[in-house]
């Protein structure tokens, strides 16, 4: 058996997840429903309440719910809303905004600028967790005029994530199944607002039926066909397996782990080899 990989989180898609995709791109698995934007909709959210690895306590005051082609197509429309100058993020973030960037200035904890909208993974995958200040970088958003954005790229392989989503600086949430459903091939997610704001990106999207029917398709037989919560009810036990026998400390993203020297060590190919 090889060692685990330092300094990467590699995406987990076994035999199972595999052959899906297999049948859903052949057509032995297929969607036929009339309102397939609503029935997808509406299945996400099903699977957003009913798991069990992670609680968005309060989701439910988000109200509008609408179609993204994964969280990239999210982040995409928050910086095109803003300026790419316009928004703050913070250091060991998501790779894509040094390369949009590669002189960005990050955002710092208590030194938050007033009234620039902050874009957070959710969990961080730098922390294989919820960023360790953030709590506190709630309240101080609140205090600075500060629109929070909650890119839950991460949030389908996570387990014991909790975050009640009434507090006030949160403004939106994006959620999407390629993490957890093995799904990197059909990006397909849905963001949750408490309004709607007809010049929005994503509203002018989905109000022009824009979303690719087939990967709205495909995300609605992926729910269907796959187990709420399924990667971590199959491979928690070989996860902790691995944890003790590598002497690793446990993180809340299934994917990978932090070694004593705090790397994270990507463990996907180990879980699959077990």
């Amino acid at each position: 058996m090889s060692d685990p990989k330092p300094n990467s989180i590699e995406l987990l898609k076994d035999e199972f997840l595999i052959d899906i995709r297999k049948q859903i791109v052949s057509g032995k698995i297929q969607d036929t429903t009339t309102n397939y934007n609503q029935e997808f909709i509406k299945l996400f959210d099903d699977y957003i309440h009913t798991s069990k690895c992670f609680d968005l306590k309060n989701i439910e005051l988000f109200n509008e719910k609408e179609i993204v082609i994964g969280c990239h197509h999210y982040i995409d429309s928050i910086i095109m809303s803003n300026g790419i100058g316009n928004v703050q993020v913070l250091e060991h973030e998501y790779k894509y905004y040094e390369k949009l960037n590669p002189n960005w200035q990050w955002a710092v904890p208590g030194n938050l600028l007033e009234n620039k909208p902050l874009i957070i993974a959710t969990p961080f995958p730098g922390y294989l967790d919820l960023h360790p200040s953030f709590f506190d970088i709630l309240d101080e958003a609140h205090r600075k005029n500060i629109d929070v954005h909650l890119d839950c790229a991460w949030i389908s392989c996570s387990k014991n994530i909790a975050i009640d989503v009434s507090h006030p600086s949160i403004k939106s949430i994006g959620i999407s199944l390629s993490k957890g459903y093995g799904a990197s091939w059909n990006r397909i997610g849905v963001r949750y607002t408490k309004e709607k704001i007809f010049s929005d990106p994503i509203t002018i999207f989905n109000n022009a039926s824009m979303c690719p029917e087939s990967c709205v398709r495909n995300g609605i037989s992926l729910l269907k066909h796959v187990p709420i919560d399924y990667m971590w009810n199959k491979y928690e036990d070989k996860y902790l397996s691995l944890i003790d026998r590598y002497n690793l400390e446990e993180g809340k993203i299934l994917f990978a782990a932090y070694g004593k020297d705090r790397i994270i060590y990507s463990l996907s190919h180990l879980l699959l080899d077990c």
